[in-house]
């Protein structure tokens, strides 16, 4: 399960943003949130939890929207976006593994700004990309 998410991460940063991560440990601060799940028949249930820095949500924004002013209402949407794009080729990768159609995308939902430190992870991923950091994890339901 982590390989995929890591492999997910890297993927929508390095391979379609073409932004450079490298690995952190520890993280901090106010972040905007969202969370999603990948649920199917027969097969484990994942919550995932993806925090990210306003910095970092504005170099996504950078690549993927030109001319922007966001308010906060964008990056609601921004934040459910990179849940989407990440967790869903993260399902499109276990589909591989399992057979087609086992396990499904869940609607993505924003937290707002929130203290991560309050949501207990499983397992957590923790990423640097120009000196801000943001963090992926997961709980299995």
């Amino acid at each position: 399960m982590v390989k995929v998410l890591e492999y997910s991460i890297t993927h929508f940063c390095e391979h379609i943003l073409k932004l450079h991560l490298q690995k952190a440990e520890n993280i901090g601060g106010e972040l905007y949130g969202a969370s999603i799940p990948i649920e199917g028949e027969n097969v484990d249930a994942y919550h995932f939890y993806l925090f990210f820095p306003e910095e970092i949500l504005k170099k996504f924004a950078d690549v993927l929207v030109s001319n922007h002013k966001f308010k906060e209402d964008n990056w609601c949407d921004l934040s459910k976006e990179c849940a989407n794009q990440i967790i869903g080729y993260a399902k499109n990768l276990f589909n591989d593994g399992r057979g087609k159609g086992v396990y499904k995308l869940g609607i993505p939902e924003y937290l707002g700004r929130v203290d991560f430190s309050k949501i207990v992870l499983d397992e957590a991923l923790s990423y640097e990309l120009d000196g801000y950091f943001f963090r992926i994890g997961f709980i299995k339901i």
